[in-house]
């Protein structure tokens, strides 16, 4: 891994990154010279990611986090200054999508459990985080959303909600900063090759052709791609965008 990048000394948390998008960024943030602080409630294969890296010659460290508890949020960012010292960026990426079902159908417990991680993981990870950064002069953040953060879609009433939530919390988060040299986005992405995601088009019928119909660009992103869209956020490249919800979707938003 080379120790020059787009993140060259600065520390980057990253959460849900035991996997899929999160584990392309922390990839990444490394190799582009980030000292990372990766996340995960699955602890060891959060754990055998940071290891991976670490044997690839970057640097990363892991901290088993829930972001629905608080005292775990506020660990794993007191982590990242006990360890490095500092907080420069944080990715708020980890997120669940629930079963597809109408609305009618979902228990509050359901429906809770979903905005318990979307929603307010994210809230516990920007409150801890803003200081962090504050405290270092300023930083970047970028919470993950999604494509059904702008729009709707049938059997998905509390992961639409809970993403559409994400891009106000983003919003008005960038506002409350925005004086103060923390830049706050979030990502849209539309349907990414994750592990989750094919496992659900192994279970359709019609298989992969039923999600790259819909696309433009004819073809699932990956998660390289996202990471890549992430990483040029919390970059200093990035100076003047704010409070922004960036879709990289293929052109699934445009029709």
């Amino acid at each position: 891994m080379s120790n020059r990048g787009r993140l060259e000394g600065k520390v980057a948390i990253v959460t849900g990154a035991a996997q899929g998008i999160g584990e392309a960024a922390a990839r990444l943030f490394a190799a582009e010279g980030a000292r990372v602080v990766s996340a995960d409630v699955n602890e060891a294969q959060g754990e055998a990611v940071a290891e991976s890296i670490r044997k690839a010659g970057g640097e990363a460290c892991f901290v088993c986090t829930d972001v629905t508890r608080p005292g775990d949020v506020e660990r794993l960012v007191a982590t990242s200054q006990e360890v490095h010292g500092r907080l420069d960026c944080a990715f708020n990426n980890a997120g669940i999508v629930g079963d597809a079902k109408p609305l009618h159908e979902y228990t509050a417990d359901e429906f809770d459990a979903i905005h318990a991680v979307n929603v307010r993981g994210v809230f516990h990870c920007l409150k801890a985080e803003v200081p962090a950064l504050l405290a270092n002069g300023g930083g970047s953040i970028v919470n993950m959303c999604s494509t059904l953060g702008l729009i709707g879609l049938p059997g998905f009433a509390a992961y639409v909600s809970s993403k559409h939530a994400v891009a106000g919390l983003t919003k008005v988060a960038a506002l409350d900063y925005a004086q103060r040299n923390v830049r706050v986005n979030a990502i849209a992405p539309g349907v990414v090759r994750t592990p989750g995601v094919v496992e659900i088009m192994d279970a359709t019928p019609g298989g992969e052709d039923v999600f790259r119909a819909p696309i433009p660009m004819g073809r699932l992103g990956t998660p390289e791609e996202i990471a890549e869209v992430a990483l040029w956020l919390l970059s200093d490249h990035a100076p003047f965008v704010t409070g922004t919800v960036l879709t990289a979707d293929g052109g699934t938003t445009i029709l």
